[in-house]
């Protein structure tokens, strides 16, 4: 549910970025921001919490976290956007700072997750990665770095919606499994 909430929720706002079809308007985008993306994905993470496992749980809760929180600076009723006055260069830095701070908790996330695996992994270095391009886009308002973020988080998009699935097709219930990649826990071997 987390990875299904976190991957569309990912996969609209970066088709915004890219600006497919020519919208710039993200206002469609804020129901599942806060919604589906938001309140469904901090539900996932207490429900990971309660399994024990801590590290799902810090990822779903926080990027859920996430998508509220950057769906109420759009929202219009919040008044964030209306309080800089017009002045976009001062928004769009706080946004930076804002996406900077994401970047930060991205890295951190990415190495505590260097023992699950390989889709893990490769998905959180994604979400780093458009992370980096939004910082640059943000800091410098260069609109194409915007659009490159955007085509890195339809990889993340991906990511999220191909692990969903690998844990939805069991051997139980499907007539096929996605594998996964687990990082083998090897222990080196004692120096005699």
């Amino acid at each position: 549910l987390g990875l299904f909430a976190f991957g569309t929720t990912q996969f609209m706002y970066s088709l915004y970025l890219i600006q497919i079809a020519n919208i710039t308007n993200r206002q469609v985008w804020l129901g599942a921001s806060l919604f589906y993306g938001g309140i469904i994905q901090v539900l996932a993470g207490i429900f990971e919490l309660y399994s024990g496992k801590t590290l799902n749980a810090t990822l779903f809760c926080s990027y859920g976290g996430h998508w509220i929180s950057y769906g109420f600076i759009y929202l219009p009723s919040s008044g964030i956007i209306d309080s800089f006055k017009g002045d976009q260069v001062m928004f769009r830095q706080a946004i930076g700072i804002y996406h900077l701070s994401w970047t930060v908790f991205t890295f951190f996330m990415l190495i505590a997750s260097l023992r699950t695996t390989v889709l893990q992994i490769s998905t959180l270095f994604f979400v780093f990665i458009t992370l980096i391009f939004l910082d640059l886009a943000d800091f410098t308002g260069l609109n194409i770095l915007s659009q490159i973020g955007g085509c890195f988080g339809v990889i993340v998009a991906l990511g999220a919606w191909y692990s969903a699935m690998s844990h939805l097709l069991t051997k139980e219930t499907s007539y096929f499994v996605l594998p996964v990649f687990p990082i083998t826990n090897t222990k080196p071997s004692k120096l005699v």
